[in-house]
């Protein structure tokens, strides 16, 4: 982010602190899809008259007109809405729509993105709080609670054979056009991966990494994760050259899961990532009663082609 950018996002955060509003806002432009999910979970979602492109979750965000882009938001198309809110992720953008938006008299409040389970829950209560809302929003943290002691669980119940060589993961971003792209440090697939005590082989190096397939067969992954909702991910990984001699793909240890539900960092993310974890160990205890109760894809393994 650039220094302009974080002095702006700076300047907006302060006037957001020193002006408060007269009453809750009753009518919020949405840019982000982890605050529209937050929203619909924390049951204020009629207040949202309008979602970025992102916002795909839950599928009843398709009645809202769309901003545009997060990164890429329409001046006109957010003041067409007449809103009293504009509430974004750290990527809103671009910083003129921002400034164009905030100089009409629109609040604008921008939340930092930071992809940790500490900063969801942060975020939760946030928007909460703006909303007035504050009781759901300790419901909500609840909820979210059961995931996070079940993930806390698992982990600690693992046999010590398991924890002094935990599975070593890749996780791509695409399979698109021969051209692997995979996740280093600082990545929210990175905190997923560590969350469940495995290793991201690629944590030597930063963001979102292109991956040869000969550089991929050389880590030898024991699992394979793809942020996907298409079912010929395995079929592309078959075609991939080298792919097929990876420990992960000779055992069928490949999994595919939805990036929203997943790396998104809304409500639904804690279950996720105990999700994972049933994907990357063979047997994950979870404790007795534990159950998935947000709704979630029920996408095939490689083993079930």
């Amino acid at each position: 982010m650039t220094k302009y950018r974080l002095l702006f996002i700076s300047c907006l955060m302060t006037l957001n602190t020193t002006i408060t509003m007269a009453a809750p806002p009753e009518r919020i432009a949405v840019a982000g899809g982890s605050i529209t999910e937050i929203i619909y979970r924390l049951g204020e979602q009629d207040r949202i008259v309008g979602v970025d492109s992102t916002s795909i979750y839950p599928e009843d965000t398709q009645k809202f007109p769309v901003l545009g882009y997060v990164r890429n938001i329409a001046v006109e198309g957010v003041l067409s809405l007449n809103p009293d809110l504009l509430l974004g992720e750290e990527d809103t953008g671009p910083i003129k729509a921002l400034e164009q938006i905030a100089s009409v008299g629109v609040k604008t409040d921008i939340i930092e993105k930071d992809n940790t389970l500490l900063a969801l829950q942060e975020k939760i209560m946030r928007i909460a709080s703006l909303l007035d809302v504050k009781e759901k929003g300790d419901s909500l943290l609840e909820d979210l609670q059961i995931d996070l002691d079940a993930l806390s669980y698992a982990k600690q119940h693992l046999p010590e054979s398991v924890k002094q060589s935990p599975p070593k993961v890749l996780f791509f971003l695409t399979l698109e056009n021969g051209a692997p792209i995979a996740s280093g440090t600082g990545t929210p697939a990175h905190t997923v991966v560590e969350e469940v005590g495995a290793i991201n082989l690629l944590a030597d190096y930063d963001g979102w990494i292109k991956l040869s397939p000969e550089s991929a067969l050389a880590l030898d992954p024991d699992v394979i994760i793809v942020m996907n909702r298409r079912q010929d991910v395995f079929k592309q990984i078959n075609e991939l050259p080298h792919f097929k001699y990876m420990k992960a793909v000779r055992n069928k240890e490949v999994y595919i899961i939805d990036g929203i539900y997943l790396l998104g960092f809304g409500p639904r993310t804690p279950q996720a990532i105990v999700e994972l974890g049933t994907m990357i160990y063979k047997d994950f205890p979870l404790p007795t009663g534990y159950e998935f109760r947000a709704p979630r894809d029920d996408l095939p393994s490689m083993a079930e082609q």
